[in-house]
């Protein structure tokens, strides 16, 4: 059988296509809307409702692996003081995801028009949210700042959220993520000593870079499989030559998983870094067995069909076997 370069090199190309486009995970939109609120189940007839607001000014520190951060943000608070009790207030905030650094008053007085009372702070809060490596180094983070009232249970006190002033400023910046949208929610939280405390939650929901990331985390393994494949080109007698080829890109694809994920905390599961490279040593591997029963033949039966046939049939599973090896991981 006449040996086709061209079916390898056509192979290739549809195998790096495959690695750029299964790797990117596909943004699934889990109905959250910017302003949604999820309402209290029960009314509290007693409860004082005190509107809330949050707009964040500036965000720094992330650390992605850690989940930590480092926030500053307005907070304020509106309620009608004639239907209060008296000596009322909803100062005693606190944060259920970390500590406030910093909280400064900046102003205590009446909306204008509304006869509302407001109560303004500036943040700087330290916080900590659970990060997710499933996508990684694709995917996307929720940051989320948490406060309840520290003294007032749902029977004193129910927040209700002011959606249109919330959100972030426009020139806020993160390097390497997107800001795709902010929410913010109300909900209650129960306690096992049996106390129910209104909750606010705001999210900002961030995107990494991914034209970027693709590029970075991607381009390693591509160039990998594509030397290694070249030894399906090289003669059959040049076998130093092509172990040479796939050992040392075996080295340097474990060496680059390595360095990829050596930072982040032991997982339980794979996560995409470590199915793209799987797939990527399926190849490699695939790659060097062919050339080990190039080896056999040549040394010892010598049927130069049968070489033939193992070099090109070796070359398409090298590159079909790298589908089928992350289509199984990504299904599991």
């Amino acid at each position: 059988m006449k040996y086709n370069g061209k079916i390898i090199v056509m192979m290739l190309t549809a195998y790096i296509s495959f690695v750029l486009l299964a790797s990117i995970p596909v943004q699934k939109d889990e109905g959250k809307v910017k302003g949604d609120i999820t309402t209290e189940k029960e009314t509290y007839e007693n409860a004082t409702i005190v509107k809330v607001g949050i707009y964040v000014v500036s965000f720094g520190g992330y650390d992605f692996n850690k989940g930590t951060y480092t926030i500053d943000f307005y907070i304020w608070f509106l309620w009608n003081e004639s239907t209060f009790p008296a000596n009322f207030t909803p100062a005693c905030f606190e944060f259920m995801n970390g500590r406030a650094t910093t909280k400064e008053k900046i102003s205590d007085g009446y909306e204008n028009g509304t006869g509302l009372r407001s109560l303004w702070y500036r943040v700087q809060a330290s916080l900590y949210t659970e990060p997710q490596f499933k996508d990684y180094p694709f995917g996307s983070q929720d940051l989320f700042i948490i406060v309840e009232d520290s003294k007032n249970s749902v029977e004193n006190l129910v927040y209700q959220a002011i959606v249109p002033e919330s959100g972030i400023d426009e020139e806020l910046r993160i390097s390497g993520w997107k800001i795709k949208g902010t929410t913010i929610t109300i909900s209650e939280k129960e306690y096992k000593w049996g106390e129910k405390y209104s909750r606010v939650t705001f999210v900002m929901n961030l995107e990494r870079e991914t034209t970027t990331t693709a590029v970075k985390t991607l381009l390693p393994p591509i160039i990998f499989c594509v030397v290694s494949g070249l030894s399906f080109f090289f003669k059959y007698d040049k076998i130093a030559n092509r172990v040479g080829f796939g050992t040392s890109m075996l080295i340097s694809a474990v060496m680059f998983h390595v360095s990829q994920v050596s930072s982040l905390p032991p997982l339980g599961n794979l996560i995409m870094m470590d199915k793209i490279m799987i797939a990527t040593y399926s190849f490699l591997a695939a790659s060097l067995i062919s050339t080990t029963l190039i080896y056999i033949d040549e040394e010892y039966w010598k049927d130069k069909d049968y070489t033939t046939q193992t070099n090109r049939y070796g070359a398409m599973v090298s590159i079909i076997l790298p589908f089928i090896v992350f289509g199984i991981l990504s299904y599991f």
